[in-house]
C-alpha cells in the first residue's frame, strides 16, 4: 500500500533540494514539513506575481485580498457554540494576512494571521448545525493555508507553528469522527447525498491530511476524502454526465467545484503528479443510480488531477453553455442566480480563454472569487493574462446525457436565450432536482422573463416548495405533470430525453420527450432567425376519455415582483424595465381559454426565489386550458426591447389564421419578414390557405417557414413535404422526426 506520508516525505526532499538550488526560499529552517508554501502556492511562483501585480486584472485582485485581510478579527456570535460563519470569516482574513506576509515579506500582516490562529478556538463539537460539514472547507482550507504560507516567513517560531497545527488537526479530527465514524451523520449527510456534501467534506478534510500528513489520522483522513473525489468527479460517480452536465444543478456544482479547485491546485503542488490512496468505501451508496460503483475497501488506487481535463473541467464547460447572457448561471433545480468562481483558474492548465472572458464578463457578479470559497489569493496567482479573453466558439449548444438544450442568439447581455430541460437516468436523480422536464425557461434583452422558480424552501426539513411540476412551464394533465419527488432518494419525476436536434444559421430545433399521465409529450422548441422561439406540443395518449389540459407559464412579472403583466385572450404578455415577452398559444383541440389559476401569496405555483439576494416574491402565472384526450398546443414566445418602436428589437406582431379542423397556424411578422408556424393533429386538412391566397400543403405535424424576407428557411417535423402554391419548399422521404432547408 502507497502511504501519504511516504509520497509526501519523498516529494519534499525532492522539492527542497530543487529549492536550495535555485535559490528559492531556504526550507531548512522552517517547520521540519518540507518546502513552504507548498499547497496554495509554490515558491518560484512568487517572483511571478510582483512582476505582473502592478497590472490588470491583479491590481484589482490585490486590492481586493487586501480588503479581506483589513477585517477585524470577528467574535463568536454565541461563546458556547463554534460558530462556522465567524470561524470561515476568520480563517479567510488569516490567509490573505499570511499571503501578503510571504508575498511582499510583510511582518505586520504576518503577526494579524498569527493572532488570528492563537485565537482559534477547538471546541468545534459544540457547534449545533446538522450540516456544517459543508460549511468546513473555509475554516479547514483557509487556516491551513495560513499557516502553509507563514511556515515560509521568517515570522512564525516553531512551537507556535505546532501549537496551530494540533488546533487544525484537532478540529478535523472531531470533524472526521462526527461524519464518517457516527453512523447517523455519514449515512444522512454523505451517503444519501451523493452530491455536493461528500465533495465539499472530503476537499476540507482531504485538505488538511495534505498538509499534515505526519498526524496519526492523517491517513485515515487522505484515503477516504481521495477516494470521494476520485470518485464523484469521475465517470463511476454519476455526479457529472458524459458531456458534463452535473445532477444537482449549476448552482450546487458551483458550491462544489470551488473548493475542490482549492484542493486540486494543492495537489498539484505538492505533488506534482497523480494522487495515491488507498480506497475507503464507507460512504457509497448501493441505490439508484449509484449501484455497481466498483469499490473495493482497501484497493490501491491514484487520484489523476483532472485540472487539465476530464468530467471537472467537462463539467465547467457545461455550465458556461448554461450561462445567461448577462453572466448568471439560471436557477435550475435547487438554485439562485450565482456565479461560477474559479473556472479563470484553468487558464494555468491549458483552459482556453474562454473562462476568463465568462469571469470578467458579468453584469451583477464580475470576477467573482468567493462563491463556494476564498479564491481571491489564488487568483492572483493561477488566472494567466497570456492567455486572451474569448467568447467561447458556440451559441446553441445541445447536450443530452445532461439534459439541456440551450439555445443562444450571441454572446451579448441582450442575447435572445432559451433552455430547455429533459433529463433521464443520473442526471435527474439528485436530492436537488426539481420534477421539471420539458421544461424552459427564457431571457431576452437583459432580462429573465419566462422563469424556472429557482429555490424557495422556508422549510427546512421539507423540498423547495418551488420543486414539483406545476411549479414549471410543462404540460399539465388534471393538474398534474410527473411525480412529485420525495424526500432525500425518493426523487420522483420520469425520465425526459433532449432528441432531434438541429443547430442551423436560420432556425435551430430541438425536442423534449416524457410520460406523464398516460401520455407521451412531445415538446418541439424551434428557434426562428435568433429572434423569437415557436413552442409545439404534441401529445398521443392511452387514456380513454378527455381531460382538462393547461399549457401553464410562469413570466417574471406581475404580483410582487414587479414589472407589468397583461392576460390576453390568447395569451399573456410579461414586461420588465429592459424588456417583455407576448405569449400568444392556440390549440389543435377547439375551445381553449386562458386563465390564471388561484393566487395565495408565497405559495406555488406564483412563488419564486432566485434573486442573489434570496428575496421570495410572487410572479404572474397563466394556463391555457382545454378540455380533450389528447390535444396539440402551438405557441408563440415573441421578446421584445422596452422602448424600440421600431427595427429588429421592436415588438413582432402575431396572429392566428383560420386554418379547419385540428390545425392551427400562426402568422409572424417583424422587421421586413413574414414567417408562419403549423401544428396539425394527424389525419387534419393538409392545405391550408394563407392570406393573400397562397396555398400551404404539408403532410407534416409541425411546419415552421419564412413566406417573406431575407434568410429563408423551412422546417417540418414528421413529414415529407411543405409546398407553397404546389412548390416544393422541402421535401424528405420517410416521414423523417425533423428536416430542414435553410
Amino acid at each position: 500500500m502507497t502511504s501519504l506520508r511516504g509520497a509526501l516525505t519523498t516529494l519534499a526532499l525532492a522539492l527542497a533540494t530543487a529549492a536550495c538550488g535555485a535559490g528559492d526560499l531556504d526550507p531548512g529552517g522552517r517547520q521540519g514539513a518540507g518546502v513552504h508554501p507548498r499547497l496554495l502556492a509554490r515558491p518560484e511562483h512568487r517572483e511571478r506575481l510582483l512582476a505582473r501585480v502592478d497590472r490588470e486584472p491583479y491590481a484589482s485582485i490585490l486590492a481586493a485580498l487586501r480588503r479581506v485581510a483589513a477585517r477585524a478579527y470577528a467574535e463568536e456570535p454565541e461563546p458556547a457554540s463554534w460558530d462556522h460563519r465567524t470561524n470561515g470569516d476568520n480563517a479567510s482574513t488569516a490567509q490573505a494576512n499570511a499571503f501578503l506576509a510571504w508575498a511582499f515579506e510583510d511582518r505586520a500582516a504576518a503577526e494579524k494571521a498569527r493572532e488570528f490562529l492563537r485565537r482559534l478556538e477547538t471546541d468545534w463539537e459544540t457547534n449545533t448545525v446538522l450540516d456544517i460539514n459543508i460549511r468546513m472547507p473555509k475554516t479547514l482550507i483557509g487556516y491551513t493555508n495560513a499557516w502553509d504560507l507563514l511556515s515560509a516567513t521568517p515570522w512564525f517560531p516553531p512551537g507556535e507553528a505546532a501549537e496551530a497545527e494540533r488546533k487544525i488537526t484537532e478540529i478535523t479530527r472531531q470533524f472526521f469522527d462526527r461524519y464518517l465514524e457516527d453512523g447517523f451523520y455519514r449515512d444522512v449527510l454523505l451517503r444519501m447525498a451523493q452530491n455536493n456534501h461528500p465533495i465539499r467534506t472530503a476537499d476540507a478534510i482531504g485538505y488538511v491530511a495534505l498538509a499534515f500528513p505526519g498526524h496519526p489520522a492523517a491517513e485515515a483522513w487522505w484515503n477516504w476524502s481521495l477516494s470521494e473525489l476520485d470518485h464523484l468527479w469521475g465517470p463511476d460517480g454519476r455526479y457529472v454526465q458524459p458531456d458534463g452536465g452535473v445532477s444537482e444543478g449549476p448552482y450546487y456544482f458551483a458550491f462544489a467545484w470551488a473548493p475542490t479547485a482549492a484542493f486540486f491546485i494543492a495537489l498539484d503542488n505538492a505533488l506534482g503528479g497523480p494522487a495515491p490512496f488507498t480506497r475507503d468505501c464507507r460512504t457509497r451508496s448501493d441505490e439508484d443510480p449509484w449501484a455497481g460503483h466498483g469499490c473495493v475497501d482497501g484497493e490501491p488506487a491514484s487520484l489523476e488531477l483532472p485540472l487539465r481535463g476530464g468530467l471537472f473541467t467537462k463539467a465547467v464547460d457545461w455550465s458556461l453553455s448554461l450561462r445567461l447572457p448577462w453572466g448568471s448561471r439560471p436557477p435550475v433545480d435547487d438554485g439562485v442566480f450565482d456565479t461560477l468562481n474559479g473556472s479563470a483558474l484553468l487558464t494555468s492548465f491549458g483552459g482556453s480563454g474562454v473562462y476568463r472572458w465568462d469571469w470578467e464578463r458579468n453584469r451583477d457578479k464580475p470576477r467573482d472569487m468567493e462563491f463556494g470559497g476564498d479564491l481571491i489569493a489564488h487568483h492572483l496567482l493561477y488566472v494567466d493574462d497570456a492567455v486572451p479573453a474569448e467568447e467561447p466558439p458556440f451559441l446553441t449548444r445541445f447536450l443530452p446525457d445532461a439534459g439541456h438544450a440551450v439555445f443562444r442568439s450571441d454572446w451579448g447581455e441582450e442575447a435572445r436565450w432559451l433552455l430547455l430541460v429533459a433529463e433521464h437516468g443520473a442526471a435527474r436523480k439528485a436530492i436537488h432536482d426539481h420534477v421539471d422536464g420539458t421544461s424552459f425557461s427564457l431571457a431576452a434583452y437583459g432580462e429573465y422573463l419566462l422563469i424556472d422558480p429557482g429555490y424557495y424552501k422556508p422549510d427546512a426539513l421539507a423540498n423547495a416548495r418551488t420543486s414539483p411540476a406545476p411549479s414549471h412551464n410543462v404540460i399539465l394533465i388534471d393538474g398534474k405533470a410527473a411525480p412529485d419527488k420525495g424526500l432525500l432518494t425518493d426523487f420522483g419525476d420520469a425520465d425526459a430525453w433532449i432528441r432531434n436536434t438541429h443547430d442551423g444559421v436560420a432556425v435551430e430545433y430541438a425536442e423534449a420527450h416524457q410520460d406523464y399521465q398516460d401520455t407521451h409529450v412531445e415538446r418541439s422548441v424551434v428557434f426562428v432567425d435568433g429572434r423569437y422561439f415557436v413552442i409545439g406540443d404534441r401529445l398521443a395518449t392511452t387514456h380513454p376519455a378527455a381531460r382538462a389540459h393547461a399549457f401553464r407559464l410562469h413570466g417574471h412579472a406581475g404580483r410582487s415582483s414587479g414589472g407589468a403583466f397583461e392576460l390576453l385572450a390568447d395569451g399573456a404578455r410579461w414586461e420588465r424595465p429592459r424588456a417583455g415577452v407576448e405569449a400568444r398559444v392556440q390549440s389543435t383541440a377547439p375551445g381553449l381559454a386562458v386563465v390564471e389559476p388561484p393566487y395565495s401569496p408565497l405559495t406555488a405555483p406564483h412563488v419564486h426565489e432566485f434573486d442573489m439576494d434570496r428575496r421570495a416574491a410572487d410572479h404572474a402565472v397563466i394556463d391555457a386550458t382545454v378540455e380533450a384526450e389528447a390535444p396539440g398546443f402551438l405557441t408563440l414566445l415573441l421578446p421584445y426591447k422596452v422602448g424600440a418602436d421600431e427595427g429588429p428589437d421592436a415588438p413582432l406582431a402575431a396572429a392566428p389564421l383560420d386554418a379547419g379542423p385540428g390545425v392551427v397556424a400562426w402568422r409572424i411578422e417583424g422587421d421586413g419578414a413574414t414567417d408562419v408556424a403549423v401544428l396539425r393533429r394527424r389525419g387534419a386538412a393538409e392545405a391550408l390557405t394563407l392570406p393573400g391566397g397562397r396555398v400551404l400543403e404539408t403532410d407534416a405535424e409541425l411546419v415552421v417557414l419564412r413566406l417573406e424576407g431575407e434568410r429563408p428557411f423551412a422546417l417540418m417535423a414528421r413529414g415529407t413535404r411543405v409546398l407553397v402554391d404546389g412548390a416544393p419548399r422541402i421535401t424528405a422521404p420517410d416521414a423523417p422526426p425533423v428536416a430542414v432547408e435553410e
